[in-house]
Formats: structure tokens, sequence, C-alpha cells
């Protein structure tokens, strides 16, 4: 028993500073030297802040500081749905000529796309030229709605006017620029009314559906700055906004979708490309205190904090925490600006504590004599056995 006190005391000097402690007398333990006197206030752990220092142990102060943090969340990135558009044939007829020939195609708006024939156009162009001759307005302005409608510009119906003779073709012109990103046609081809024959994408601006984790939802909003960053461009950042927020939660993953708006002016990000956001979450205290988040030391069942006394010792001190930052977390309940906290090693504390406990309690168990968990005392020379 002798030997187990002097491992446990030996174990304990660490913190305290002590560079060396001498065997202690088991005889008379209730009065024994260097002890504590009765009714002193020996709870939590004495620092010696020489070395605390040496053992990487730091302290901080707990202040009002606004909780701040940053979401990072992966995502791929694709066009942006407002930036697609289908080009489709308004009549039947056959591709006699395709200038987009083929897929990633870059075109600029009013780009010349493809070349239609068609017998029912070829038709209404003779019409409108007809009651042009005969000045019969009203039968003109219905002609010439019919070609709008078909989608033949204004430009076009002026020219066959001027040149008072039928064009063969129809000629279909990109509505925006961008990249030709689908191609459903090919030369020679019959086409009906309403078949789509081209999708064009602007990349300008690309989206990334990022994947949100349940507890982090409430900190995104509609308008969350992101820095974007992608694999194949490791030497750059981008910059985009939270446009939406998917209103249900994946059932399967508990994450939530929110989608990023990144401009790509140069085109140098790619849609397919892996994307990494970073959301910038506000300041979101609530006007109480905070500490460094490895002050906080979690147990399973509580959270500890040690706090100095005021005397050089530090007791532990259980507290409610809030929201969690990057590098601070909130607490709620148990800390008041200006208390001194561990900031960084608590678990060095933390075993200390519970050695000076245990102890304590092995202490007082020796002096009072009592039954240490079945091991029987030893009986005094002379004394009668049982």
């Amino acid at each position: 028993m002798k030997q187990i006190f002097t491992g446990l005391l030996v174990a304990a000097m660490t913190l305290t500073g002590c560079k060396k402690a001498p065997a202690p007398d088991m005889q008379g333990m209730p009065g024994m030297p260097g002890m504590p006197a009765a009714g002193a206030d020996t709870s939590g752990v004495p620092v010696n802040r020489t070395e605390a220092q040496r053992l990487g142990i730091t302290f901080a102060r707990a202040t009002e500081r606004p909780v701040r943090s940053s979401i990072r969340a992966v995502g791929v990135l694709k066009y942006a749905e407002p930036n697609l558009v289908y080009v489709n044939a308004r009549v039947g007829g056959w591709v006699e000529r395709l200038y987009a020939d083929y897929v990633g195609k870059r075109v600029e708006r009013g780009d010349q796309l493809l070349a239609l024939y068609s017998p029912d156009l070829v038709s209404a162009q003779e019409e409108y030229l007809l009651a042009r001759r005969l000045k019969d307005d009203t039968l003109a302005a219905s002609a010439r709605r019919r070609l709008g409608l078909w989608d033949i510009p204004d430009d076009q119906i002026d020219s066959l006017e001027s040149r008072g003779t039928v064009q063969r073709t129809l000629v279909l012109r990109a509505p925006r620029s961008g990249e030709v990103t689908e191609k459903m046609v090919i030369e020679g081809q019959a086409v009906r009314a309403g078949d789509n024959l081209f999708q064009i994408a602007d990349a300008r601006v690309l989206w990334v559906d990022v994947a949100i984790f349940e507890q982090d939802a409430t900190a995104v909003r509609v308008g969350t700055p992101a820095t974007i960053t992608v694999d194949a461009l490791p030497r750059r950042t981008f910059r985009g906004n939270v446009t939406f927020i998917y209103p249900q939660l994946d059932e399967k993953t508990r994450t939530l979708t929110a989608r990023v708006a990144v401009e790509n002016g140069d085109g140098a990000m790619r849609p397919g490309m892996y994307a990494t956001a970073v959301l910038a979450t506000a300041g979101r205290g609530r006007g109480g205190v905070s500490v460094p988040l490895a002050a906080v030391l979690p147990t399973g069942t509580k959270d500890l904090v040690f706090v100095n006394r005021g005397d050089g010792r530090f007791v532990p001190r259980e507290v409610r925490v809030g929201l969690r930052g990057d590098s601070l977390v909130e607490i709620v309940e148990g800390l008041k600006p200006g208390d001194e906290v561990v900031a960084s090693a608590t678990f060095l504390l933390d075993s200390e504590s519970n050695l000076a406990a245990a102890i304590q309690g092995l202490m007082l168990q020796m002096g009072m004599g009592l039954n240490m968990g079945g091991m029987q005392m030893p009986a005094k020379e002379g004394a009668r056995r049982p």
C-alpha cells in the first residue's frame, strides 16, 4: 500500500512544478507533515505556469465575441438552367445545310445554325408576295403574321418583299451566345414541327449544388457568400453566392442541397468538374461569452472547462455550449466575461484532477482505517488475529 500511494503522488507532480517528492511515511497519516491544514480548500489543480508552458498548455479569457464559422461542402459544376435554350423547328421540312455541325461549337447570338427547306414555308412566302401584288393589305398582314409565327425574323420578311422572289430555305439562327451542348440533327434529315434541333448553353455563370449537413442547415441562407475552388485550377479561387436552397432534406444522406452560382467569365471552369465550396456564415453569437474550441472538454454526458479559481488553482466547471465556430465556441451558461480558462491541453488537467481526487479518496480511506475494496488493513504487531 505504501508503494501504491508513492507512485500516485509522484505521478501528480508534473503540473504543480514539483521536481522530487520524498516517500511518504504511512505512520501517523492524519498528522503527516506537509499535508494541508484541516479545513483548507484543496479543490482543483494547482498549475505552475512555467511547467504548463513547457507542456504546451495555454490560457485564455472568456470574452464577448461573435462566433463565426465556415461550412465546407463539395459538388459538381453544371450549366445554370436559365442559360440553357433549345432551338426547334416551327415548321416541318428537310435540313439542306448544317452550319453548327458538332457538339461543343461556340456560337454567338444571331449566327447561322442550319438552313431548312419547307414546302409550307415556300407557300407562305408566295401567298405574301401575291397579297402585296394585289395590294390586299388584310391578306398581306395575315401572311406576314403567319411567317412571323414560324420564327422568320422581320429582316428576312422585309428582304423577301424587296426582292420579290421566294426564298427556298429558312435559316435558323442562334437565339443566344454559348456552346452547342446537344445536336439532334444531321444534314439531310427530315424534321417535324416542334422537334428540338440544338441545345445551346452559356457557361459564363455556372451552378454547383452542394450538400449541407443537417446540423449546419440553419446557418446557410440565400445570399450567403461562397468561395469556390476546383482541383483542375489549384491556384485560383472563384466567388459565388447561395441562390437557392432546396426545400426538402435528403432522408438517406441527412443533407440539405444548396445551390451556389459562381461567375465564370473567362470560361476557366467547365461543367462536370468537382468543386469545393466554403460558405462563410455570419457571426451567430447571441451576446454570450465565447472561448477557444479546445478549452471545452466533452466527456460524453457534459462539457467541462477548467477555470482559474483566483489563487492559481484551476477547477473543472460544467458549462452549456451553444454555437460552434471555426475557432470559438459559445458558452451559454457557466462562464462570465473575464474568467480565465485553460485554452489547450485540457485533457492534462482533467487527468490531473481525476488523479488528485483518487489520491484524496485513498488518503481519506487510509487515515480512517476503512476497508478499501475488500483489502484488509494489516494488523498491528501483537494484536490477536480472528
